[in-house]
Parts: structure tokens; sequence; C-alpha cells
């Protein structure tokens, strides 16, 4: 049993490489502090951690799969592309400019929980433990094109990974599915003319080396990533293993943050050196955008509450909390 072994081994999967975010504060952060805080305690627990990050024993929408056969005993989960099984986890994207930061996400997704404790079953229901959320910055558009309106999105194909499909509803644009890994050689090629997607996220991924145009239209935060174990290697777990497990887990997405903010001048300044052109779209434009849009979250929130599912309560609890943070929304989606 692996409460009894000197050594354990297990396996971090995760569909982008160690130099994007999350996984790069899982490797350097999150496991040395785990490894720390072990060590600290003086008993004979060891992990040997085996980092197959970049798809390297799963493709990028298989990560889920992976951890639930424990092929992969911790996984780190991008929730976009499980709407059908993590459906509740879906709500912050169903929630375009809506306001808050990356921040104030952080305590939002905690208090929904509380809120609504079978958050988590998606979870649980697929052989995982769910530890927590991570958080992704601010979505913007890397386009081959110019966008200083919907106007321009109108015949346009744009790339986007799983429910960000959503923020081009009523736009005229057309949605093609796809991942952050295929988004530069899917636009060089052409198969779609543009990606939703943070500037630290377009960096290492390189989407603004095929999409030279940046505008800043401020979707919204999201907390789009979560690390999960195993049940069956958490239910091995001794108590205090699990328990250093769960606290470390809570500086994951605030290590996030930090390194994001760090990151998003930096990435900036190089993309303009290689001739990427910053553009921010007008606030009566993204005002347009958001009543143009037909209303999404009452819409999911539906279709949660016709499958059993509590998505009404899950959109009042996050309405709840962006009044909360003062949060500055578009539109009021809850009407």
């Amino acid at each position: 049993p692996v409460a009894n072994a000197k050594t354990v081994k297990l396996i971090v999967a995760a569909p982008a490489p160690a130099v994007v975010t999350f996984v790069a504060m899982t490797k350097k952060k999150f496991i040395p502090e785990v490894n720390k805080r072990l060590a600290a305690t003086g008993k004979d627990f060891k992990i040997k951690w085996i980092g197959a990050y970049a798809q390297a024993v799963a493709k990028a929408f298989e990560t889920f799969e992976a951890v639930e056969e424990n092929i992969a005993q911790v996984g780190l989960i991008v929730k976009n592309f499980e709407e059908s099984k993590l459906p509740l986890e879906q709500y912050a994207a169903m929630v375009p400019f809506s306001g808050e930061t990356a921040d104030d996400i952080i305590s939002i997704d905690a208090n929904i929980r509380k809120k609504v404790p079978n958050m988590n079953d998606g979870y649980t229901k697929h052989g995982q433990t769910f530890l927590i959320s991570g958080v992704s910055p601010m979505y913007d558009l890397f386009t081959t094109f110019p966008v200083n309106s919907i106007d321009d999105l109108k015949g346009r194909k744009i790339g986007v990974s799983g429910v960000l499909g959503q923020f081009f509803r009523g736009t005229g644009a057309t949605t093609v599915s796809s991942a952050m890994v295929e988004s530069y050689t899917s636009i060089r090629s052409g198969v779609y003319d543009g990606y939703p997607i943070s500037i630290g996220l377009a960096f290492p991924f390189k989407t603004y080396e095929a999409a030279k145009i940046y505008t800043q239209v401020s979707f919204g935060v999201a907390t789009g990533t979560a690390i999960t174990v195993n049940n069956g290697v958490w239910a091995s777990f001794p108590r205090y293993v699990k328990d250093i497990f769960r606290d470390v887990a809570q500086k994951w997405p605030h290590w996030q943050v930090a390194a994001d903010k760090a990151k998003g001048a930096k990435f900036a300044r190089i993309m303009k050196k290689k001739g990427v052109k910053f553009n921010k779209m007008a606030h009566k434009e993204r005002l347009r955008w958001a009543n143009t849009m037909p209303n999404i979250s009452r819409e999911w929130a539906k279709r949660q509450d016709k499958k059993g599912l509590p998505g009404s309560k899950v959109l009042a609890a996050y309405f709840s909390e962006l009044k909360r943070v003062n949060a500055k929304m578009l539109r009021d989606w809850s009407k």
C-alpha cells in the first residue's frame, strides 16, 4: 500500500508545456513545497515526481481521462476541455465581460464551492479528487486582421478552446474547436484567423507569431485549470500527506497570478519589438459586443437545471460574489 511505501511514484500529466504558468508553478513551486513539507514531518514518506507535460502521456483533450484511469496520478486539468464532464466548472466562462480581477476570482471560486458543495461531484464521479482551481489571466484576442468592432468579426473563422466559443455568438464569426497548443500552426495554415488568448499564454504557444494583431477585449478572467489526484491514490495517502497537499495547493493560484503579472509586461514588450500591433477596443464597442450576444449565462444555467444540476444556484452565487468584489460587469447577465 502507498501508505507504507518509502517512496511513491506520481506521474503529473498536463496538456501544456512546463513554460506555461499553471504547469510552471506546479513544477517550480507546488512540487518542491510538498517535498519540503513532507521532509519536515520526519516521517518516512517520499514522492518521486515524474512530469509528463506537453501531452507526454495524454493528448490535450485526454488529460482528465488519464487521471481517471490512473495512467497519471496527478492531473493539471484544463476545464474548458471538459464541458460535458465538468459542466458546473464552466460558470465563469459563461459570464463574459464580468469585470473581476485575477486576484478576485481566487476567493470567488472558493466561496462558490462553499455555497454549492456539489461543485466537485464531476471530479468524484470520474475518479478524481479536486484540490484547487487555477487562475486564467484576462482573455483577449490575437488575429490576422484588425478588430475595432464586432462587425470586423463577421465571416471570420476563430479558433476556440471548448466553451470559449460562446464569446462569439451573435458576432457573425465562425468558431473552430481547437487547443491553444494548435493555435500557431492552425493560424499559419489558414484553418482559422484568430484565437482568444491572454498575452501570457500567447507567448509560450507562439500564437502572436502567426496572428500579429492583438486587441484588448477583456473578456474576463476564469478558473480555467485545476489540480486533481486519482481517487485510489488519494485514498491511499496518510492523513498528514493529504493535509500537506491541500495546504500547499491553496498557494497554487496565487503563484500563478504573481507569475503572470510579472511576465505580462515583459511578453508585451517582446511582442511589440517583433511587430505585433497592440489595439484596445473602445468601451462602446465592448458594450455593443456584450449586448449583441444572447444571454449565455441564463441559457447555461437552465441547461444544467434540466440535467438535475444546480446551474442557477451556481450562477446566483457567482453574481453575489461579483457584487462583493465590486466587479464592473458590462452587462447584467442575471436579467
